[in-house]
């Protein structure tokens, strides 16, 4: 094994352990939505000052209510679906298999900015650099040839 090689399984194992790590964020997310949501509600019901041609703050929050557990639902199932695929792309990349899905997975952490897209971009250039992809395949083949012994 080369030099080389062997520094690119160490940036594979950073790379999977540092999208592990973020997706522990994702999902430690989840727990805000809720404390969140229950602020929203107690500043809803508070009695902020009506000023002349000014919109009526309590009107404003009557049309919002129905919309408001709805925003939330989404903002935790996207939270949920990124911190799920973020989490499988580190394990992948961890144990160099599904390298397509780890590339999909990268892709997909570009769009949490800054930190993601940092972390998506540094792990795609290290997927599609041309000695990585025998890494993968590698694993691949010890599977299968467990799998059929």
């Amino acid at each position: 094994m080369s030099l080389e090689t062997e520094k690119l399984e160490k940036q594979l194992k950073v790379v999977g352990v540092l999208f592990m790590a973020a997706s522990g964020l994702c999902l430690l997310g989840l727990l805000f939505i809720p404390i969140h949501y229950m602020m929203m509600q107690s500043v809803m019901k508070i009695d902020f000052p009506h000023q002349g041609e000014v919109p009526n703050p309590r009107e404003i929050f009557e049309q919002m209510r129905g919309t408001l557990p709805l925003m939330y639902g989404i903002m935790g199932g996207m939270l949920l679906i990124f911190g799920g695929v973020m989490l499988a792309t580190g394990i992948n990349l961890y144990r160099k298999k599904h390298q397509t899905f780890c590339i999909v997975g990268s892709a997909m952490s570009c769009l949490c900015m800054p930190w993601g897209t940092a972390l998506g971009i540094w792990s795609l250039l290290i997927l599609f650099d041309k000695q990585v992809q025998p890494l993968f395949q590698e694993q691949t083949e010890l599977n299968e040839s467990d799998f059929l012994s």
